[in-house]
């Protein structure tokens, strides 16, 4: 029997402010982003906008076993310490109705807790919001320097999880489009291009029959008419440079996002919305 000390970590949690509840508060988070942000315009204005901030608890202080089983009343009677405080490290904002879709409008982790992974938790965060809510969206562009790095590696783990995580037999192909990509991963179609030629995994595969122009037609065709078969221009994408390019720039395959961990039934409007129809 192998014993392992497991250590409390703390905890991480997602606090959602109405900035039109909470104006002072939002527009002081707003004031402080614009420390870290050049690009950062909002100050005031900010009852259109949802703040979700990421918070951190740390674990609580661990007993003394000496003071715990000490015989001496004084100690006994002392009382427990106080709960770790909680920090809150970064923020998103997002518009509470945005004509472009934008799942996200500004977004910044405070600078003692950066290069930790934490920015590609609030997009996943954000990106499943959308997916939730069922719309297709993105952040809002143009995005500065320092965010394209960021989201370009975030979208380039989706991607690359979605490509590898297609079934394919051996020695087959599978014909797919970006647009099934973009469903795949609730990134939009725009963004999912740059990301695959940025990425280098595609190779020219010349001209090919489009599968959905043929089925359209299939279906709609009388008996004994010949389908139309456009012929459209084609890539491959070998998964083998998709494991290479994840290796050379250190991607985690793994979910940034647990969807599990949302309160059941949040952001959940798309249904509603059918059924009221």
């Amino acid at each position: 029997m192998v014993e392992e000390v497991v250590r409390d970590q703390g905890e991480w949690s997602i606090w959602e402010v109405d900035g039109e509840k909470d104006v002072l508060f939002c527009q002081n988070l707003s004031l402080f982003a614009k420390l870290f942000l050049d690009n950062k315009s909002v100050f005031f204005d900010v009852t259109g906008f949802n703040y979700f901030l990421l918070v951190y608890t740390p674990p609580p202080p661990a007993h003394s076993p000496s003071a715990a089983s000490s015989p001496d009343p004084l100690s006994a009677s002392e009382e427990p310490p106080a709960p770790p405080r909680q920090h809150i490290v970064g923020f998103f904002s997002k518009e509470k109705m945005s004509w472009d879709n934008n799942n996200l409008a500004c977004i910044l982790i405070f600078p003692p807790w950066q290069r930790k992974g934490l920015g590609a938790l609030l997009m996943g965060i954000s990106y499943e919001i959308s997916r939730r809510e069922g719309v297709m969206g993105g952040p809002e562009k143009p995005i500065s320097d320092l965010g394209k790095k960021g989201y370009r590696r975030f979208w380039g783990g989706e991607v690359a999880r979605w490509l590898l995580e297609l079934e394919t037999k051996e020695g087959e192909e599978r014909v797919v489009d970006v647009e099934t990509c973009s469903r795949g991963t609730w990134i939009a179609v725009e963004d999912c291009l740059v990301v695959l030629r940025e990425m280098g995994v595609v190779e020219d595969a010349g001209m090919g029959v489009d599968p959905r122009r043929v089925k359209e037609v299939v279906e709609g065709e009388e008996e004994g008419v010949e389908a139309v078969k456009e012929v459209v221009h084609r890539v491959r994408v070998d998964k083998e440079a998709v494991r290479r390019w994840v290796a050379a720039n250190g991607i985690s395959l793994e979910r940034t996002c647990d969807p599990g961990g949302f309160v059941e039934g949040y952001a959940v409007k798309a249904e509603e919305e059918e059924e009221e129809g």
